[in-house]
């Protein structure tokens, strides 16, 4: 289902991302949030047709935005789709890094220290520009269906040099390369372990430490850009935290590698879904475990 607007956030920016979305939606504008809008299984999947559908892109842009693995993959969606992106900055952080790449010629709008101090401007540049994006999807539309003929006749041709190089490359004919491209199926996650331990300290509130333990064959390449995503949900199947680590920061422990972990103030946690997802944020290779 197409939505006007996909909200890209932080999971600790998640209050912040709730009062955006009521916003816009109070306004007419219909938006897509993944804590409320993704199923218990296959997040990734979900949140890459979403980005696809949407119109626009609205980044919560802060210190936590900006140095997730997570989001920067989400904005590299965006903008690779040729999505319209509006930057929404909840905090003075600096733009730099992959994002600046991205975002540095994005519009912007600066709403610190109160973000809903700026929620006006929010409204109607983002109704702007989902109508401005409403337009050229419709003439690209416009100009398929007027042209119909050339235009399959064009698909047509590239698929057949498509299929040409394809079979060179497979074949030898084509250039050669040294690397190997790793996919789907090719590496196998067996979750080894996943436990909670109860690390209430004195005068403070409940914690539980949930960690998931496990042995990826055959491991990647540090530097390959991988990343371990931990999905935990409770027994109803709600998605409670999502931890993502990049394959190079994984800790190495006796049974494999240590996949994720996370601290929560419930103790009501019973599946851990655990994803390995290239740069590309395609799902490599999945296990899931229950308590």
């Amino acid at each position: 289902m197409a939505h006007d607007v996909y909200i890209c956030y932080d999971e600790r920016d998640l209050e912040t991302a709730k009062k955006v979305c009521d916003t816009l939606e109070d306004n007419g504008l219909d938006c897509w949030l993944k804590n409320r809008d993704t199923g218990a299984k296959r997040m990734v999947d979900e949140i890459m047709d979403a980005i696809k559908k949407s119109k626009v892109m609205v980044l919560l842009f802060s210190k936590n935005s900006k140095d997730s693995n997570f989001v920067n993959n989400e904005v590299d969606i965006a903008f690779a789709q040729k999505r319209s992106i509006l930057v929404f900055q909840i905090d003075d952080s600096k733009l730099d890094g992959g994002l600046e790449f991205f975002l540095r010629n994005k519009p912007r709008i600066e709403a610190f220290p109160n973000p809903e101090d700026e929620f006006d401007r929010l409204i109607e540049n983002t109704s702007k520009m989902v109508k401005e994006q409403g337009a050229i999807d419709r003439n690209i539309f416009k100009i398929i269906k007027d042209h119909k003929v050339p235009v399959i006749i064009g698909i047509v041709v590239i698929l057949l040099v498509v299929g040409v190089l394809g079979y060179m490359a497979y074949n030898g004919g084509g250039s050669q390369t040294n690397a190997t491209k790793i996919k789907a199926g090719d590496i196998k996650i067996n979750i080894t372990d996943f436990h909670v331990d109860d690390v209430r300290k004195e005068k403070t509130n409940w914690n539980y430490s949930y960690y998931v333990g496990g042995k990826i064959t055959p491991a990647p390449g540090e530097n390959d850009g991988f990343v371990i995503l931990v999905d935990f949900y409770d027994e109803s199947g709600n998605l409670v935290d999502t931890v993502d680590t990049p394959f190079k920061e994984a800790e190495k422990v006796k049974s494999g590698f240590l996949l994720g972990s996370t601290v929560s103030d419930k103790n009501n946690i019973k599946i851990a879904d655990v994803q390995l997802v290239n740069k590309n944020n395609m799902v490599i290779a999945q296990d899931e475990a229950q308590l």
